[in-house]
């Protein structure tokens, strides 16, 4: 009975070891997913140059995160690729809100995981980006074959740090008018949330006039998210644009 206890121990320490192992290897190799830039030639960007101006109301789509300092190795995109069906292909658009740096790159996932993938910017400007904070920078990607056209396309936000529970979907919006809104809505149209916007604290911002802060459902909607800004103007009519969302 006694060593049939020992086995038993000595069996169930293997198999919790084994089981710790691959943890440990599948958690090693999420924290090591990086999507591969896609561009021909190389990573286009431009500091201190114009602003790019797209004609639509979003700007930037990230999750609130916490952070105070800015990493650029800790850029990602929240979404994940548990299988070669879910998109390869993004489009990754990355702009300080003084609008002097800009960069918009093709990236490939050449893998799959189950956790956000860093996202590589081999800037020139590393210098001069290390001064802004997070709140200073506009994420903006699409699941789209190429930069040139994001009609149509399904965004998926963006992550400066480490998303966390308590983590709101933040919509940058850049308009002239001072009443915007931002609804949440399911894929078949129920909403799911509707803010008021409201104009950056600290000033107005070169590429966005106001921030939405959009409080995220507990469980994800099977048909998918959308997001419709509404903008009233002066004579009281209002604009609306609307967006598909991967939301996870």
């Amino acid at each position: 009975m006694y060593k049939k206890l020992i086995n038993y121990g000595l069996s169930l320490t293997v198999f919790c070891a084994v089981v710790a192992s691959e943890s440990f290897t599948a958690a090693a190799e999420d924290q090591a997913a990086v999507l591969e830039l896609a561009n021909d030639p190389g990573f286009t960007e431009r500091y201190a140059g114009n602003t790019q101006v797209s004609g639509q109301f979003l700007s930037g789509l990230t999750y609130s995160t916490g952070s105070t300092q800015l990493k650029l190795d800790d850029l990602r995109l929240s979404y994940s690729r548990r299988s070669d069906e879910a998109p390869k292909l993004v489009c990754v658009r990355v702009t300080t809100d003084d609008g002097r740096y800009w960069a918009s790159n093709m990236y490939r996932a050449n893998t799959t995981f189950s956790s956000p993938p860093k996202i590589p910017v081999p800037t020139k400007y590393g210098e001069q980006l290390n001064a802004y904070g997070p709140q200073n920078l506009l994420m903006l990607a699409t699941f789209s074959r190429d930069c040139s056209d994001t009609a149509g396309k399904i965004y998926v936000p963006g992550l400066a740090g480490a998303k966390t529970a308590n983590s709101e979907l933040v919509a940058y919006v850049n308009v002239s008018q001072s009443k915007v809104t931002a609804t949440l809505l399911k894929g078949d149209g129920r909403v799911v949330q509707k803010v008021n916007c409201k104009k950056p604290a600290d000033g107005p911002k070169v590429t966005y006039s106001h921030v939405c802060p959009i409080p995220l459902p507990d469980t994800a909607a099977s048909d998918g998210y959308k997001l419709l800004v509404g903008v009233r103007g002066l004579t009281g009519t209002t604009t609306e644009q609307e967006y598909a969302l991967h939301l996870e």
